[in-house]
C-alpha cells in the first residue's frame, strides 16, 4: 500500500491542463447504478473484466492493467455488504468534494497529524496485485509504517494531554507467526479509540467571547465538533484494520490453524465421551441386581393372574387374624387382646432365649 501519507500522495492529481483529476468512482468504473443489486455488480464487474483484461489490449497494456486493477479493487469492495455500505456512508472522503481533499491535514509539535482523509486514501491504493512484501511498497511494509505511524501519535497525544499511555502493537512483518503479533495485533486495534484531542478542530476561540453565555455556547458547538472528528476517525481507523484482516494472508492461514485445532479439540471430546459412555454402558451390562432390589414389573405378570382381581390383606402374626383393611388392622393393634397376647408371646421368646443360653438383656 506505501505509505501512509507522504505530501505527494493527494487524494486527487492535477493533470497537465492545469484541472484537478476526481478520483474515479467504484460504481462509475463498473458502469452500475448505486442501488445495483450483488447479482448485477458481479455480471458487470465480469464484463469490464473481459473487456480490460490486459491479454486483450496488446497496444494499451500498461493503461489496460491499471484499469484493471482498479475494476478489481472495486469488485472487491462493492462485493461485499459491509465494506460497500461504508464505502457509501464515506464516499465524499473518498472522492473529495469537487476534486479537492475533504479534509484539511494538521500538524502539531512539528508533527502532521494523520486524518480521516489519509485513511480513506489507503483503501484507494490498495489492489488485488499488490506484492506481499515487507518493502515500503509492499503489503506487510507500507502497512507496518502507518500503523507504526499511528501509534506514535498516539503516544505523542498521551504526553501531550498528560494521559495515561497506551501500547499499540506493531503490523509485523510476512514472517511473523500468529499467535504471538498477527493476532494480537487485530484484536488491540480492532477496538481502537483515539488519544488525540483534537482541539485544531474547535470552531470558536473562547477570548472573542464577549461574556460567559456565549463562551458556554462556543464550548459547546467546539465540544461538539471535536467528538464528531474523533468519531469520524476511530471509524476510519477501524474501517481499514477490518479491510486489511481481510486480505492479510497470515490472519486468513491463522484463523484456519486455530480452526483446524478447535475442531480436533471437540472430534477428541467427541471420541472421550463416547469411549466413556461404552465403558459405562458395558458396566450396567455386566452388573447382576439381586433378586432382592427387584421390583415388580407388571408386563412380567402372565396375563392369567393380571385378569384376576387381587385383594390386599394385612395379617396379625401374633393373633394370626387377617383384616382387609388398614384402618381394621390398626384397631386391632390397639386393642386389650392383642397388647396381652403380644405380651405372652414376647416372655416366650425370652423364656427361650434363656433355656437355649442365650445373650440376652433380661431388662
Amino acid at each position: 500500500m506505501g505509505q501512509s501519507y507522504s505530501k505527494s500522495d493527494e487524494p486527487c492529481s492535477e493533470s497537465s491542463s492545469g484541472h484537478i483529476d476526481r478520483k474515479p468512482d467504484y460504481y462509475e468504473l463498473l458502469g452500475v447504478d448505486r442501488t445495483a443489486s450483488p447479482d448485477e455488480i458481479k455480471k458487470a464487474y465480469k464484463r469490464k473484466a473481459l473487456e480490460l483484461h490486459p491479454d486483450r489490449n496488446y497496444g494499451n497494456v500498461d493503461a489496460s492493467t491499471k484499469l484493471f486493477a482498479e475494476i478489481q479493487s472495486a469488485y472487491e469492495v462493492l462485493s461485499d455488504d459491509q465494506e460497500r455500505a461504508w464505502y457509501d456512508s464515506h464516499s465524499d472522503a473518498f472522492l473529495g468534494e469537487n476534486g479537492e481533499p475533504s479534509e484539511v491535514p494538521f500538524a502539531y509539535n512539528n508533527m502532521r497529524m494523520t486524518t480521516a482523509s489519509d485513511i480513506m486514501n489507503i483503501f484507494s491504493k490498495y489492489s488485488p496485485g499488490m506484492e506481499f512484501s515487507d518493502s515500503s511498497d509492499g503489503f506487510y511494509g507500507g502497512l507496518r509504517e502507518i500503523f507504526d505511524q499511528l501509534a506514535l501519535e498516539e503516544r505523542l497525544a498521551c504526553q501531550w494531554e498528560n494521559a495515561q499511555s497506551v501500547d499499540l502493537p506493531t503490523f509485523g512483518n510476512s514472517t511473523d507467526s500468529f499467535d504471538e503479533v498477527v493476532r494480537p495485533f487485530y484484536v488491540i486495534w480492532s477496538g481502537f479509540s483515539t488519544r488525540k484531542s483534537f482541539a485544531w478542530k474547535d470552531i470558536y476561540r473562547y477570548s472573542e467571547a464577549p461574556d460567559r453565555r456565549v463562551r458556554r455556547l462556543m464550548e459547546k458547538k467546539n465540544k461538539s465538533s471535536r467528538e464528531e472528528a474523533i468519531r469520524e476517525f476511530n471509524e476510519a481507523v477501524r474501517s481499514l484494520v477490518g479491510f486489511v484482516k481481510k486480505r492479510d494472508p497470515r490472519y486468513k492461514a491463522g484463523t484456519k490453524t486455530e480452526a483446524q485445532r478447535q475442531e480436533a479439540l471437540r472430534q477428541s471430546t467427541a471420541a472421550q465421551a463416547a469411549r466413556s459412555r461404552a465403558a459405562n454402558q458395558a458396566k450396567l451390562r455386566e452388573h447382576v441386581i439381586p433378586d432382592w432390589a427387584k421390583s415388580e414389573d407388571p408386563g412380567e405378570i402372565s396375563s392369567n393372574q393380571s385378569s384376576e382381581s387381587e385383594v390386599e390383606h394385612f395379617e396379625c402374626v401374633v393373633c394370626r387374624k387377617t383384616f382387609k383393611s388398614q384402618k381394621q388392622f390398626e384397631a386391632h393393634e390397639r386393642s386389650k387382646k392383642h397388647v396381652k397376647a403380644l405380651k405372652q408371646l414376647r416372655w416366650e421368646m425370652m423364656q427361650e432365649d434363656k433355656q437355649l443360653k442365650l445373650n440376652v438383656d433380661d431388662n
